[in-house]
Order: structure tokens, then sequence, then C-alpha cells
């Protein structure tokens, strides 16, 4: 098994711009996970903290993804998009490269989700990124993802059997829908993503690529910020996971 990215979620305009680029170029694997809704929709701090990093000179160096969630979810898979998502869908760096090139739908069981002919379009439009939605158990969700699997659009999934929770699975479920990429979050941090890689190595084809997110458990204890400390005892150990299982 091989690793696409590591990726780190949950930073904000609390977190230090340049704590996060040093993070990220660490390795061509480090992926900067930025979590959105309309509470970073232009006059908010928010907004302007993420417009200063996407404006980085180091940018272009950096992998990153966006994750909608809530509001700005629902809205993006019916197609109504909002000024600051099209910009950054927009933007591109000096290449001519998506800035963001993972765009993340964190869908959940209290969306009302039923038509994918919006979304699908969007997928459409957009060939040079990749949309990724989040995959549990639940009906709800597990639905529109069977729905959308039945079309001609390429997309991955991220599993995440927590609902967003920061809880560790019993166990990791093996790639639910052939053809599409699956990464694995779910509790995942610096003191045990060794162990877990070894858990999630062995359910996967032995050449597949996939990828690991970790979010709640990079938060300062007690807190809801994002701590650059534990990401990167995060990154270490997976950095160190890949280097001792090399084929």
């Amino acid at each position: 098994m091989d690793l696409r990215y590591i990726t780190c979620s949950g930073p904000d305009e609390s977190t230090s711009i340049d704590s996060l680029i040093k993070l990220a170029k660490q390795s061509k694997l480090i992926e900067i996970g930025v979590i959105a809704n309309s509470y970073i929709k232009k006059g908010k701090p928010q907004y302007d903290w993420f417009e200063t990093l996407l404006h980085s000179q180091d940018i272009s160096d950096i992998n990153m993804a966006l994750h909608l969630t809530h509001d700005w979810c629902i809205d993006f898979c019916n197609n109504k998009i909002s000024p600051e998502i099209q910009q950054w869908l927009n933007m591109r760096d000096k290449t001519g490269k998506p800035i963001i090139r993972r765009w993340q739908l964190n869908i959940d069981n209290n969306m009302n989700l039923q038509q994918t002919d919006a979304i699908r379009n969007i997928i459409k439009s957009h060939p040079d990124k990749e949309f990724i939605f989040s995959l549990n158990n639940g009906p709800i969700v597990m639905s529109y993802i069977k729905k959308l699997y039945r079309t001609d659009v390429p997309f991955s999934l991220l599993y995440d059997s927590s609902y967003g929770t920061g809880s560790r699975p019993d166990k990791w479920e093996e790639p639910h829908f052939a053809g599409h990429c699956h990464g694995y979050a779910g509790g995942l941090c610096g003191e045990n993503v060794f162990e877990n890689l070894d858990k999630i190595s062995t359910v996967v084809p032995y050449i597949y690529k996939t990828w690991i997110d970790a979010e709640f458990n990079l938060k300062k204890p007690g807190t809801i910020q994002f701590d650059a400390n534990r990401a990167n005892d995060y990154i270490t150990k997976s950095l160190l996971w890949l280097h001792q299982h090399k084929r």
C-alpha cells in the first residue's frame, strides 16, 4: 500500500500560516485541508486568513484541499455555488494548475440529498480537480453515493465510520466502490497512525494507493484549535511507516 496524501485538516485563522507552510514542505505527500462553510465568507476573519494563505508565494508547492460542510456542502451539491467558492474554484498558479486541487464534500445523513445531476455537471466541468465525498454506512449517504456510482463521473471517497467525531473504528473496511479511490479517517494521530496504517494495509489491495486524513486529534487538547506540533507528530510517524514499508 502506498499513500497519495497525508492530510492535516482543521487549521483556521488561529493557525500561523508560516507553521502550515513549514508542515507542508516536509514532503510532497502532505496536504492541508481547510474546513469551509458560510462562516468563511467575505467579511469574516477566516476568509481573510484563507485568502492570505492562498496568495502565499509558497502556495504552488503545497497540496491544498477544501472540505465543504453544512450549508455550503448542501448548496454545492445542488449547484448553488457561493461567490467565494467560485473564486477558489477558478484560482490557478503560474503554471495553470488549480491552487485547490481536491474538493471534499462532507455529506451526512441529516442532509436532504436526492438528485445527483447537479454535482455530476460540476464534476464534469472541472476535470482537473478531484472531488471527494465523505462515506459512512448511514442510509442517506450510502444511497447518494450508490446513485453517483451508477453514473460515469470520477470521484473519490473518504471513509469515516465515526461520522467526523474522531473515533477509531473497531476495524477498517475494504474499499466499497470499485474504480474509485478510497481514503481513511477516524481518530488518527501521531500516537496511533503507525499501527492503524498497518491495519489499513491489510484491507486494501497490495498495490493500492490511498490517503489518510486527521482532524479531530490534531487539535490542542480541550480546544478546537489546530495544533501544528500534533500535526507534525502525525506526519513524522506516517512518513516513518512509509519508509519502513518501501517495496
